[in-house]
């Protein structure tokens, strides 16, 4: 399997638009956790996206921003080593938290989700909706991060506690609009509220 870089994909426009487009998402998720009261992870979500290990390979695959590098890469290696990198340190993805169990019952997965945090739940929410709205720009409406959501590759890896407070506050999006949502959250949800 090849792993290194092909700096000769690698052009001065990829760089540019690959830089702006993840830049463009993080400062968006960073106002959206702001909102929330999130301020340390909203400085520091996806900061490992500028290192090289994801950016080089993100400059590589870069397709105008139409979807994520990571799916060349995919298509390319047969992996993403980046998306390996970046979900190893970015605890606001599902994936981060996945464990061995103590004791593995016969027929089940040898990986199984753990519950996430609820402050990383909130910032996954947010860089959800933000995904959706980088991705879909002027089409976006509210109702997209949960389509995603019900069409999205890995939700059974999710802690099911973890999938139900997902699946419900972007059911509030959907159904009452961002504000309500954002004060659901704020309010309520990262006060520890029982859901």
């Amino acid at each position: 399997m090849k792993t290194q870089y092909d700096l000769k994909k690698i052009t001065w426009r990829k760089v540019k638009g690959h830089f702006k487009t993840i830049t463009a998402h993080k400062l968006l998720v960073m106002q959206h956790c702001f909102r929330i009261g999130l301020y340390r992870q909203g400085l520091m979500h996806d900061m490992s996206k500028y290192m090289p290990s994801e950016f080089l390979m993100g400059c590589m695959y870069y397709d105008d921003g139409k979807s994520s590098p990571t799916t060349g890469e995919r298509k390319e290696l047969g992996c993403s080593f980046a998306w390996m990198h970046h979900k190893g340190r970015n605890r606001h993805h599902f994936e981060y938290w996945l464990d061995y169990p103590l004791h593995l019952e016969k027929g089940l997965f040898p990986l199984q989700p753990v519950q996430m945090p609820r402050r990383y739940v909130a910032e996954m929410l947010m860089d959800r909706i933000c995904a959706s709205k980088n991705y879909n720009k002027e089409s976006y409406t509210q109702h997209d991060p949960l389509q995603y959501f019900k069409h999205g590759r890995g939700t059974s890896m999710l802690h099911p506690q973890t999938a139900k407070e997902l699946h419900g506050m972007l059911r509030i999006l959907d159904e009452r609009g961002e504000e309500v949502l954002i004060r659901f959250v704020k309010e309520y949800y990262l006060k520890g509220y029982k859901i």
